[in-house]
């Protein structure tokens, strides 16, 4: 659960940030708008580490940390000619992380949630899961499972579990009946069931 007031606090605690040598960061942000590559080096050198622990303290996780990074710097490098060299740079960047971060947060939620939905309809077994289990390894087995259907069914299962689409739109897409998208979803599911079988759940236990 991440920490809705700091989000929302965002743009105070961006311009509080802001309080560096504007002088050279202007220099740096106009030979960026030029293309040069040295400039973005050393803005990346200025601020990467910054942005790492910034996203970090509410991913937890050191791959989507360096990933948000990654990609607030290259949308930098792609939209540097649209740079605003008398606004603060530091701002923008914090501001581009910032809805980065949101992004991600947002799609392991809805991850984590169809998921869930899943594994209950599946086997039921998060209502009667006992506290020693250990539940991410089943939420990894399912991913699993799911990867393993056939093209067909893993598509419908992720439409209608993950993204919530109805199953007559579903059907109106594959251009089939909805009483065969149904049985895509019951065969997906007694799949993922037969999957998480008793041995599996068994093996889970200390």
């Amino acid at each position: 659960m991440y920490c809705f007031f700091c989000f929302t606090a965002f743009p105070y605690i961006a311009a509080i940030l802001e309080k560096k040598n504007p002088n050279s960061e202007t220099v740096l942000v106009v030979a960026l708008k030029n293309g040069d590559i040295q400039a973005f080096d050393k803005l990346f050198a200025d601020y990467g580490k910054r942005l790492y622990y910034f996203a970090f303290g509410y991913l937890k996780s050191k791959e989507e940390a360096e990933g948000v990074v990654q990609e607030v710097f290259l949308r930098i490098w792609r939209n540097r000619k649209k740079l605003k060299s008398d606004l603060s740079f530091r701002a923008y960047l914090f501001k581009i992380a910032y809805h980065q971060i949101l992004e991600i947060l947002r799609h392991n939620n809805c991850t984590y949630s169809y998921q869930n939905e899943i594994i209950e309809e599946a086997v039921g077994l998060k209502n009667n899961m006992d506290e020693r289990l250990n539940y991410q390894l089943v939420l990894e087995r399912v991913d699993e499972l799911i990867a393993r259907l056939p093209p067909r069914q893993q598509e419908i299962i992720i439409l209608r579990k993950k993204e919530g689409v109805p199953v007559k739109e579903i059907a109106r897409r594959f251009d089939i009946s909805p009483k065969t998208v149904e049985n895509h979803l019951t065969e997906a599911l007694k799949k993922i069931k037969n999957g998480l079988g008793e041995k599996f759940v068994a093996s889970l236990f200390y």
